[in-house]
């Protein structure tokens, strides 16, 4: 298998790991790539940016009011 941050993984394809990151395991080498998109184009003055494991993406919420969403203009 492979090992990723402390973890074994097997050999093939793991559509998930616990760091939200899809990969592909081979005796030569680990590909992965992440299953985020982190927010650049938001407004940073009353927003701010938290990261959901659940949903393996970021969260852009109200500074004074984290259970309202912000609007996010990009990710990347």
């Amino acid at each position: 298998g492979c090992m990723l941050n402390g973890k074994l993984y097997p050999f093939g394809f793991i559509e998930r790991t616990e760091d939200c990151y899809s990969c592909t395991c081979s005796e030569g080498a680990m590909e992965c790539c992440s299953l985020f998109h982190t927010p650049v184009a938001y407004d940073k003055k009353n927003c701010k940016v938290v990261f959901n494991n659940k949903k393996c993406d970021y969260d852009v919420v109200e500074k004074n009011n984290p259970s309202k969403e912000c609007f996010v203009y990009s990710r990347v």
